[in-house]
């Protein structure tokens, strides 16, 4: 029941047509559809998430203080999962509570090694582990339980950056880093139109990571007694770092920054408007300047490193003090 309460009590305004009305078994039935081809779409992201970022992650782990042995491997529990979609990965996928693998890379350590959608990854505690498992950081074999069978699995698996690649549910074209990991929205997704643009807004956010510039931009807040948080300089920075990370992967450099037009023609704002990061136009300009930096560097066999400010080197074996 409805009421309305006004300065006056009045009947309700309503509508004036005869509407259709589902039943509740046809409800049900179209909700279970929308679910599952919502569920398919973003298992396909994830994979493509996957593909792209697992080049870079490996290309740049001489450059990361936190490296990991890279299986190809992703695995997964229902809590992995938007609210909305558990119900769908639940009955596409039979995903529980008990880490599984969900995928496989191609040509990846564990392919090669016959690990399949389903095994259980077993920690050195005798429990089931997500591939980010401390225990497997360094592990040369994998222990596995397959159909309730437990099997040894040797595989030579190569390092890479040891940050987690995370797909989030969201309309929001974004993209952000945490320190721990990369997260990247589906409309952001979406909005990468080529698997370089991808690879730059991954490379961009691994740059985040690796340069500190989380603890960095919390530490300047402190320092200024909460007055400021300065972020536009990092910005700039990530986008310099993170395409050479692409490039480093063997990605494609040819019109990458054409991201940058794109995305200010889609937020006008960000073209004229300098708060957390800098304009479209700068960011697009700078990014053409440094493929010229990072083509002149190939042209003359020179190794793909940025131009590290005098002093500012870092020394990769150890974990740098970040008030510095």
């Amino acid at each position: 029941m409805v009421f309305c309460v006004g300065l006056v009590l009045t009947a309700c305004a309503t509508v004036e047509t005869r509407l259709p009305v589902p039943s509740a078994s046809q409800l049900e039935l179209e909700a279970t559809n929308q679910e599952t081809e919502a569920f398919a779409r973003y298992l396909k992201m994830r994979e493509r998430l996957d593909k792209i970022s697992a080049p870079v992650l490996a290309a740049n782990a001489e450059l990361c203080t936190k490296t990991r042995a890279d299986f190809g491997i992703v695995t997964h529990t229902k809590k992995s999962y938007p609210k909305h979609l558990r119900d769908a990965a639940a009955r596409r996928l039979a995903v529980g509570d008990t880490h599984t693998v969900l995928l496989v890379r191609r040509g990846s350590a564990a392919h090669k090694a016959g690990i399949k959608r389903g095994d259980v990854l077993i920690g050195d505690k005798g429990k089931p582990v997500s591939t980010y498992d401390k225990s497997l950081k360094s592990a040369d074999s994998l222990h596995i339980r397959r159909a309730g069978k437990d099997i040894n699995v040797s595989l030579n698996a190569d390092p890479a950056c040891d940050y987690a690649v995370v797909l989030r549910m969201s309309g929001a074209v974004n993209a952000y880093a945490n320190g721990r990991a990369v997260i990247v929205t589906t409309a952001m997704m979406d909005f990468a139109v080529s698997d370089d643009e991808l690879a730059l807004i991954v490379g961009h956010e691994l740059a985040h990571n690796t340069m500190r510039h989380v603890p960095k931009a919390v530490w300047n807040t402190i320092i200024s007694g909460l007055a400021t948080r300065t972020t536009r300089p990092f910005e700039s920075e990530a986008d310099y770092v993170g395409l050479y990370y692409m490039a480093r992967a063997g990605y494609n450099l040819d019109g990458v920054e054409d991201f940058w037009r794109r995305l200010g023609v889609q937020y006008p704002k960000s073209i004229v408007r300098e708060k957390t990061h800098p304009v479209t136009p700068r960011r697009l300009l700078a990014i053409r300047m440094a493929v010229a930096e990072v083509e002149a560097k190939r042209a003359a066999g020179a190794e793909l490193v940025p131009n590290y400010l005098p002093g500012k080197e870092p020394d990769y074996e150890k974990e740098p003090d970040y008030g510095k």
